[in-house]
């Protein structure tokens, strides 16, 4: 059985994206993976779908039982996923000065999507996470 996190689109607008991910881990010992898919993101007003994003800002508590348990983010690709931050502890980052952590796209086979992959957990471990999207178009 994989986690069930609770996830919240705060804001979608055409240039930003607001996300809010939290897990209670209540239980097992799963692991899962939670994409953020980039084509079901609204459109901009010419009617164009978002094609990538890149993280501006950051805000999170990740509060595991093992350090080895803590949330990674990862650009999609067809390929296998890149790791392009980890995070444990309570922090934020802004990134926004150089315009965003951006898909390198190294691969050549980026679909634009982010994937939150949190490894096995035990019960008690919390996970949140606040993010600041920049969307971009084709």
């Amino acid at each position: 059985m994989a986690y069930a996190p609770t996830i919240n689109t705060q804001f979608d607008g055409e240039r930003k994206l607001i996300y809010v991910f939290n897990i209670d881990a209540a239980g097992d010992g799963s692991t899962g993976t939670t994409i953020i898919d980039v084509s079901a993101l609204s459109t901009n007003k010419i009617g164009a779908a978002c094609n990538r994003i890149s993280l501006n800002k950051i805000w999170y508590n990740i509060n595991p039982t093992a350090i080895a348990d803590a949330a990674r983010l990862t650009w999609e690709n067809s390929d296998g996923d890149e790791t392009f931050l980890s995070l444990t502890g309570y922090n934020d980052s802004d990134f926004s000065s150089i315009g965003g952590l951006v898909n390198p796209n190294t691969s050549g086979n980026a679909n634009g999507d982010v994937n939150i992959i949190i490894p096995a957990h035990t019960a008690g471990d919390t996970y949140s996470i606040v993010f600041e999207w920049i969307k971009y178009y084709a």
